[in-house]
């Protein structure tokens, strides 16, 4: 697959993406899906290549998986089913690996995944 990027400008904060992220290694999700950047725009802006994303998955923990996944229900951003965000798999990817920008997250998930990055990293 050509690395074009087919989003206007640098990805945007909070905005949910298909990502191209093969190839698959390890526990990494692999293959185009859904991520959510969680990066200031602002660095993308001003130059840097990368961002910071949060990938989505539809196997589906049931319970409360919380802080490491966080629950995007369907229909947010157009999604077609229920999707995790995998919190713990938090990671940098090259700007020309994004596809296509899908929107806005509500802002209740944008502070849940905020929480839940928080509380993974240790940073509150």
């Amino acid at each position: 697959m050509a690395d074009i990027l087919s989003v206007a400008g640098p990805p945007v904060r909070w905005h949910m993406y298909v990502v191209d992220i093969d190839p698959r290694i390890g526990t990494k999700p692999g293959k185009q899906r859904p991520c959510i950047a969680v990066q200031p725009t602002a660095f993308g802006a001003a130059g840097l290549t990368s961002t910071v994303i949060v990938p989505l998955a539809t196997n589906l923990v049931e319970g409360d998986a919380f802080p490491l996944r966080v629950r995007i229900p369907l229909g947010v951003c157009g999604l077609s089913q229920a999707s995790d965000a995998l919190i713990d798999q938090v990671v940098a990817w090259d700007n020309r690996r994004f596809r296509r920008d899908l929107g806005e997250l509500p802002e209740t998930l944008r502070r849940t995944i905020r929480r839940g990055l928080a509380e993974f990293l240790d940073v509150c």
